[in-house]
């Protein structure tokens, strides 16, 4: 067991029912709904606003969410994560806003100025970083990103990996205690 926890400073609001492992780095005002999972070193960085986090969402290994400080002047704003969201090892998320029921899959990279809508698939090592919402039930995969619609909208449940990952990682990790 590892009891070495990164330094984590802020204003954290972590909801009963979430697991937020002490090794997890947590900076700024950051907002973890229930039933939420944030492995250990996942870096939670909110830099330049507060990050919310609604629930249900997983973040595995390695996984960079980060708000950062605005260029140029511009106001601070949040970056704003809905529910049922996977974020897969060494997945980078800059998004102001990211949906419901989506998946950044491993090494995955979404940049600031990307909205992700609701039900889609960035697929293994894709990066979008240009100005753009990705419409709702978008699949990205491949060295070039390639995209196409699902036609029949669904979201994969991740109820089961949550339900057990919030059973099993307290027997094995510190966790930072729930806020409410």
């Amino acid at each position: 067991m590892n009891t070495k926890a990164p330094k984590s400073s802020g204003n954290f609001v972590i909801a009963k029912g979430a697991v937020v492992c002490a090794e997890a780095q947590l900076t700024g005002d950051v907002t973890i709904g229930t039933q939420t999972v944030v492995h250990p070193s996942a870096k939670i960085l909110a830099e330049g606003g507060p990050i919310i986090i609604g629930e249900g969402n997983l973040i595995q290994e390695e996984v960079t969410i980060i708000n950062r400080k605005p260029e140029n002047g511009e106001e601070a704003t949040p970056l704003i994560i809905g529910r049922g969201n996977v974020f897969e090892v060494k997945s980078h998320c800059e998004s102001k806003c990211v949906g419901d029921f989506n998946t950044l899959e491993a090494k995955s990279f979404v940049g600031p100025r990307v909205t992700v809508t609701e039900q889609c698939v960035i697929g293994a090592g894709c990066t979008v970083d240009s100005m753009e919402t990705i419409s709702p039930n978008t699949v990205m995969y491949g060295s070039k990103c390639t995209r196409y619609i699902k036609t029949i909208p669904a979201h994969a449940s991740n109820q089961q990996q949550l339900e057990y990952l919030i059973k099993v990682l307290p027997n094995y990790h510190h966790l930072t205690k729930s806020t409410s």
